[in-house]
């Protein structure tokens, strides 16, 4: 018996909709003994597909992480990682679900085209030997000290001295929610307003947003399932597919007042992918410091992300087949992010040898990105960049890191500490890259708005290069 872990929910159902085929093929019987199994799933759906894997009915089950912790499913004999989770905890963690009942099993961990799979594969022992990463947390962070102090008021009316508790945000952001209405002061002491009944039932603790979309089958008029807002317009905006327990869904409608996506069932052999255009502001510089011959900036940020269109992709292959515009409303918050100046002369010395600057910025931020990951306990999709030849905020050419998180939860306070190293291994990740002009495992991005243009993988180990030196 078998669980799979993949890192989204669209490659949970690719990986589920793959294997029904082939067994299909092979064995018909055993193609109904496998389910796929992930968050936005009806509880009751969730409860059905657990009871059948724990008690034996099925041989298989394909799962994103919301089945890494916390089951003990006794004969379960191997485990399949289909991508680096992300951390060595997370990795652990789901190798250690198979051979709990003291038999022998088997896991494996399947490396990803994207550059953090191809670091480990190339570098084993940089896996093995590494330790537990520390877990990021803000607790400043606007967004999540709200609903804290909301859930704190519930429980114990607060007063000036909880500051020593939630820090030095404490008290800008209790008088904004008494000037909403949401807490009243009486003495010196702020309750809960009493039109709020239980606000922890609120608080979503996989997203700052704790709302979200439903996703309704016009077909049968019933809700499918929900999806946070936060990736509503990348996973059901209009025309999208829309994979449900191995199932095609057409997203037919969007509709953003009543937060509602109208699908129907559908036959197609391709899925869908967004393509994004992202703009950035810098709102403060909080930190600065000089690494090498260049200066190193942490700051608040304010990001503008659109999703602009969207690509259909064969499934097996991944040949793109198609691209779609859309017309959504752009999404606007504020975040923390680092960034760094280049070295004087560089852009220059580039044009000379007829590479590509703006490639070579572009390169650097998607490889970086990539890679980050492996310093600090996060996602890819945590963290987001923008590169350009000429910033309208500084006047010069610069590359972006930021928090993909209204608020930051500080991914890139760590890559700020640690720099020197993210280079260097973002470096060692593009020459080692056997492709010749750049692919996914060195400096494309699946999720590039530009179509992964430009992008010139030669200038991006000079300007590496020049970083380091």
């Amino acid at each position: 018996r078998t669980l799979t872990f993949a890192r989204t929910r669209r490659l949970t159902e690719l990986i589920y909709i793959y294997s029904r085929r082939r067994l299909a093929e092979v064995s018909p019987e055993r193609s109904k003994q496998i389910k796929p199994y992930r968050a936005g799933y009806l509880p009751e759906e969730r409860r059905q597909i657990e009871h059948e894997f724990f008690s034996g009915q099925l041989l298989g089950v394909v799962a994103t992480t919301a089945l890494e912790l916390g089951i003990d499913i006794g004969d379960l004999e191997a485990t399949v990682l289909a991508g680096y989770p992300g951390s060595i905890a997370s990795t652990w963690q789901q190798a250690g679900r198979s051979g709990r009942s003291q038999e022998q099993s088997m896991s494996f961990l399947v490396g990803l085209n994207n550059p953090l799979d191809q670091y480990f594969m190339r570098h084993p022992d940089s896996f093995f030997g590494k330790n537990f990463e520390s877990a990021l947390v803000n607790p400043g962070n606007p967004y999540i000290l709200r609903a804290h102090l909301l859930c704190a008021a519930w429980e114990c009316p607060l007063d000036s001295s909880d500051e020593q508790i939630f820090g030095p945000a404490f008290t800008p952001e209790r008088d904004m929610l008494a000037e909403q209405g949401i807490l009243r002061e009486r003495n010196q002491r702020w309750y809960l307003s009493p039109a709020i009944a239980y606000p922890a039932q609120a608080v979503n603790i996989r997203s700052t947003s704790g709302k979200s979309f439903d996703v309704v089958d016009t077909s049968t008029d019933s809700l499918l399932e929900t999806v946070e807002a936060s990736v509503a317009f990348f996973q059901i905006h209009p025309g999208a597919i829309y994979l449900h327990q191995g199932e095609s869904y057409l997203v037919k409608e969007l509709d953003l007042s009543n937060r509602t996506a109208y699908a129907e069932p559908t036959d197609v052999n391709y899925y869908t992918l967004t393509k994004e255009i992202e703009d950035l502001h810098i709102v403060k510089v909080l930190d600065k410091k000089k690494v090498g011959k260049v200066n190193l900036y942490l700051g608040e940020v304010e990001v503008t992300n659109h999703v602009v269109g969207f690509k259909k992709k064969a499934q097996y292959t991944d040949e793109v087949i198609g691209e779609e515009p859309l017309d959504l409303p752009p999404q606007t918050f504020a975040t923390v992010g680092l960034w760094f100046d280049l070295s004087d002369g560089v852009e220059s010395r580039l044009e000379e040898t007829q590479l590509d600057f703006a490639g070579g910025l572009h390169a650097v931020e998607h490889a970086a990105i990539g890679i980050l990951p492996l310093f600090a306990m996060c996602d890819r999709n945590d963290i987001g960049g923008v590169s350009t030849p000429l910033h309208p905020d500084t006047g010069r050419p610069q590359v972006f890191i930021y928090d993909a998180y209204p608020g930051g939860i500080g991914i890139t306070e760590k890559g700020f500490d640690i720099i020197t190293e993210l280079w260097q291994a973002t470096l060692r990740t593009i020459e080692e890259c056997p492709c010749q002009d750049g692919c996914p495992s060195c400096i494309q991005s699946p999720k590039c708005g530009n179509n992964n243009q430009p992008l010139d993988k030669t200038a991006a180990r000079v300007l590496l290069e020049e970083l380091l030196s």
